[in-house]
């Protein structure tokens, strides 16, 4: 809180310093399926207001990914370097964890990992 009363933690959504052990091991997950995947489900984080959210928010874009890999892998000139079967298995994976996550309760999820 400022000191005029204003409070500005979640003025531009979530940071990922907040959400907890499990939601973040999203991010990581995230980046062992593909660079740009993690840096792009970190970001979107500030899109939200809440862990949940976050994560329900994250399993869409994962479901529209895996709808057409090959043109998302296109869009970031990844296509020819990124071994299809790989890429779409570790989308799956990334979806089951965080469809794992939003099944816990948030207080099972462990700490905030910051």
């Amino acid at each position: 809180m400022t000191e005029h009363g204003e409070n500005f933690a979640h003025k531009d959504g979530m940071d990922t310093d907040e959400l907890t052990k499990m939601a973040y091991e999203t991010i990581s997950l995230a980046h062992e399926v593909l660079d740009v995947l993690h840096l792009e489900i970190g970001s979107s984080a500030k899109k939200y207001k809440t862990e949940d959210e976050f994560l329900r928010g994250t399993l869409i874009n994962l479901k529209e990914i895996l709808a057409d890999p090959e043109n998302y892998l296109d869009s970031w000139s990844y296509l020819e370097t990124v071994n299809l079967k790989s890429f779409v298995k570790g989308i799956e994976i990334l979806m089951s964890h965080v469809e794992k996550t939003l099944k816990k309760p948030q207080h099972e999820r462990g700490k905030t990992a910051f």
